[in-house]
């Protein structure tokens, strides 16, 4: 589904419609309730497909004019009403008459004789209409507090009850919200553009990014949380609302730790030529990106390679650097023109093209670009290569432990190899190696609980386990 405008107007529809009595569904599955509905139109083709979509959103409509009644349980009702207010149904319903609502919209499907599509409508507040985040604000408030549902099943393998799964849904889903009024407020955009001086590309979500690295921390950023009820449904998972309160203060700070290293990534140079390595660094770092001594240490390889070129004219230097990250996976490539400049083929002329083609204002804003586009792409995928290194011991069985360590929120790309007699666990992950060992702990007590493992972070990439 997407996002898209639906410009037909309905009395375009009248007279392909099939009108239909609503049967509305309720989506909790975000933070944010949704309405469901399906509309249909008679016969195939283009016109019949926004005709289907004026339907479902005209059955919409008659729900939020309150011209159709629809039961539900007395909790979604509640849900229904805080969520789809007045203002939130006067905003929804102007926007559908205007033919401008933004809904997310199915592809279309066939049934009988009829094209149908379902249609999905969030809040207007939540969809941009006003600058109200549901009650919601980004202010010097130290705490911030949102209703949120939470779903869950009995995990043996995480040793959680449905409740403490369905706790653990509703916090991910209360940071989650938090951040999106941290969005609406300007504050993220605010503090990233201001360290990068470049657009984000295209499919890069930073509300998103934060909150694929904030899914592990949640509970480490909720100060309190309130029962407002609880159902067991049966097919024994639960149900659960709470009313979150969220410590601004330690977000604010995750972001900002997770905004620098987006803006102002650790980089290491890999060149061969030293003062072609010496150049690089210098230039990056007046460009205001962080220096690392060793790969280890960066959160991404720029490798160079230098050829020189001798030509009827003199010297030339062409420069070929790729951004990689410490597991060899390629994000981008940045290349000169060595036409640019030519030299004098003698001693220290390549010294001084060097720094010329790093000196060149158009150079500089292409490697910035590129080196910000790759670490997008980088946290995109899941964030950088992480390490862990496990003795034997400590690894136990190691078909459960992959498990396990593969179910954690925030981690992805799991692969297992055995390295020098070690169990060598390679993932992505946003949070950096000491918040990562700090929620794996809990995760190895569950894999032996019998077996006190120690962990040591090398460096902000690898963790070793004994």
């Amino acid at each position: 589904m997407g996002g898209k405008r639906l410009s037909k107007s309905f009395a375009i529809s009248t007279l392909f419609v099939c009108m239909s009595v609503p049967a509305l569904e309720l989506d909790k599955s975000q933070p944010t309730l949704a309405l469901v509905e399906q509309g249909c139109a008679y016969g195939r083709g283009a016109m019949a497909i926004e005709s289907a979509k004026a339907d479902g959103l005209n059955n919409l409509r008659l729900f939020l004019q309150g011209e159709v009644s629809v039961s539900f349980s007395t909790e979604d009702s509640a849900l229904i009403d805080d969520q789809f207010d007045q203002q939130n149904r006067d905003l929804l319903l102007t926007g559908i008459a205007a033919g401008n609502i933004h809904a997310d919209f199915s592809a279309p499907e066939i049934q009988g004789d009829d094209t149908c599509v379902t249609v999905r409508l969030t809040p207007a507040l939540d969809a941009g209409f006003a600058n109200n985040n549901d009650g919601i604000e980004w202010d010097d408030s130290p705490v911030v507090s949102v209703v949120v549902i939470g779903e869950g099943n009995k995990s043996t393998k995480n040793a959680l009850s449905a409740r403490q799964a369905a706790e653990q849904d509703a916090f991910k889903r209360a940071i989650s919200q938090v951040l999106g009024v941290m969005v609406k407020s300007g504050y993220m955009q605010q503090s990233y553009s201001a360290m990068s001086a470049t657009e984000s590309s295209d499919d890069f979500n930073l509300q998103e990014i934060a909150t694929q690295s904030l899914s592990m921390q949640s509970q480490g950023m909720i100060s309190s949380w309130n029962e407002i009820s609880y159902q067991k449904n049966p097919n024994g998972s639960v149900t659960i609302t709470l009313d979150v309160s969220v410590e601004r203060q330690k977000m604010e700070e995750k972001i900002t730790r997770l905004i620098k290293s987006l803006g102002q990534p650790s980089i290491y140079v890999d060149a061969q030529l030293p003062i072609v390595k010496t150049t690089f660094s210098n230039a990056l770092a007046d460009m205001g990106f962080d220096l690392a001594s060793n790969p280890a240490q960066s959160s991404v390889i720029l490798d160079v390679k230098e050829t020189q070129k001798v030509t009827p004219s003199g010297l030339q230097l062409d420069l070929a650097a790729t951004v990689l990250d410490r597991a060899g996976n390629r994000y981008g490539s940045w290349h000169n023109d060595p036409t640019f400049m030519t030299l004098p083929n003698k001693a220290g002329m390549l010294n001084e093209l060097a720094a010329v083609h790093l000196a060149v204002e158009a150079n500089q804003i292409a490697l910035k670009r590129q080196l910000h586009t790759s670490v997008q792409t980088m946290a995109s995928r899941g964030g950088p290569i992480r390490e862990l290194i496990f003795s034997k011991k400590a690894a136990g069985k190691q078909g459960q432990l992959y498990r396990l360590i593969g179910a954690m929120n925030g981690v992805s790309d799991i692969k297992l190899s055995q390295q020098a007699g070690n169990i060598v666990i390679q993932l992505r992950s946003l949070n950096d190696a000491s918040d990562l060992a700090q929620y794996i702990e809990p995760t190895l007590r569950i894999h032996q609980p019998n077996y006190r493992s120690k962990l040591n972070v090398l460096n902000e990439y690898q963790i070793r386990v004994l």
